[in-house]
Parts: structure tokens; sequence; C-alpha cells
């Protein structure tokens, strides 16, 4: 993933999950972890983090 398409994919994100985006990218900046494979690896989880969330979406439990 280039840093211009995360750049776009992370615009389109809610802004809680662009705080958890922008966590794990600094994270890793600061690490020297920063790659094409480190920017896929973020889109993924936040993107599975979407998708857990959504599931319980109606969960009355929290």
């Amino acid at each position: 993933m280039t840093p211009a398409e995360f750049r776009a994919w992370f615009a389109t994100l809610p802004p809680n999950y662009q705080s958890a985006a922008r966590t794990m990218y600094d994270n890793a900046r600061k690490s020297g972890t920063h790659t094409a494979s480190s920017l896929a690896l973020i889109k993924n989880l936040v993107e599975d983090s979407i998708n857990f969330d959504g599931e319980f979406l109606y969960d009355n439990h929290q």
C-alpha cells in the first residue's frame, strides 16, 4: 500500500477509527517499522475492528 492510498483510505474513516489508525501509524513510525506492509497491516486491523464492532452494533451489554 502506498502512502497516497493509505491517506485516501484514512480520509474515509469515522473519527474514532481515524484516532486508532493514527496511533498505530505513529507507533510504527517511531519504532522504525514504517513500511508499505505496515500501512496495509494498519488498514487490515482497523477494517477488522470496524467489522467486529458492526457485528455487535445492537449489543446492550457494553
